[in-house]
């Protein structure tokens, strides 16, 4: 699930009636709202920083690709196109980008897709790469990857330049959130 910007909606999956689609729910009323019906998996959600849309995964094309919805209703509108693999949308705190895990011959790399121009960057070199967070600023991405037996925390520049590695222990790291910074 993910939280609206305001706080009041959580968009979520449900395969009540069926395949997994994108439902929004209002906590204060308890009521459940069908954002897609399709008989392809649809999962991921993740609110746009004005709360109208919501981007998520879908099979609907053949191969799992990011899509968008309004909350209001309507058709939702692919946004990837290049890669047959491109899931685990994370925006921007401007909106303007939307980093993912993109996919190609096996090999799993964290990418950029710039929403106005739908420009797609790939932004990492290894062969499985997870879990894209946007820094509270916009210029890096945290992500999780796999070397050999263990998983690791790395940040990249959003431009690609820039990699670094986070962490050294063994271990098996997944699911990196990068948290706020704190106003003063």
């Amino acid at each position: 699930p993910s939280w609206s910007p305001d706080g009041k909606f959580l968009s979520l999956v449900l395969s009540k009636d069926g395949s997994p689609d994108i439902y929004t729910l209002n906590t204060a009323t308890k009521r459940l709202k069908r954002l897609t019906k399709h008989r392809a998996i649809d999962t991921e959600p993740v609110w746009t920083q004005d709360g109208k849309s919501i981007i998520f995964t879908s099979d609907r094309s053949g191969s799992p690709q990011l899509y968008q919805v309004n909350v209001a209703g309507g058709k939702p509108k692919r946004l990837t196109f290049e890669g047959r693999y491109n899931t685990a949308a994370a925006l921007s705190p401007d909106g303007k980008f939307i980093a993912m895990v993109h996919g190609e011959r096996g090999q799993y790399k964290i990418a950029q897709l710039e929403r106005e121009t739908g420009n797609l960057i790939v932004l990492t070199d290894s062969a499985l790469d997870e879990s894209p967070s946007f820094s509270p600023n916009g210029k890096m991405v945290l992500y999780a990857s796999t070397r050999g037996n263990n998983g690791f925390l790395f940040a990249v520049s959003i431009d690609g330049r820039a990699k670094h590695k986070l962490s050294d222990q063994a271990g098996d790291i997944r699911e990196p959130v990068w948290g706020p910074f704190e106003s003063k």
